[in-house]
């Protein structure tokens, strides 16, 4: 997938959480853009925003429906990385491609 289309599926879901999770993102955007930023205090906002998101966003369902199986591979590297993204491309790469073709349909 190119980096456009991917930058496509980052805003189809982006849209969706902002349609479906308005104030939950607006608070946690609020807080991580403040003029210094503790990410330590924007948990509660992020746990609200992530509970939201698995129940209320449409998009984020389906692809959690039908891409489960890329989203663990994905989950399992970067755990047996130690959230090393870098070390895990490939499965990002693989969980993009399924969560476009999904959003695709």
């Amino acid at each position: 997938m190119s980096s456009q289309a991917g930058g496509l599926l980052d805003q189809v879901l982006l849209e969706d959480i902002a349609r479906h999770c308005p104030q939950q993102f607006l608070k946690f955007h609020q807080c991580m853009t403040q003029e210094t930023p503790d990410p330590n205090h924007c948990v509660p906002q992020q746990v609200n925003l992530a509970k939201c998101i698995k129940y209320e966003v449409p998009a984020f369902q389906k692809v959690q429906n039908e891409c489960a199986s890329k989203l663990k591979d994905y989950e399992n590297c970067l755990r047996a990385s130690e959230s090393d993204t870098a070390k895990c491309n490939t499965e990002l790469q693989n969980l993009r491609d399924c969560a476009s073709g999904t959003l695709n349909k």
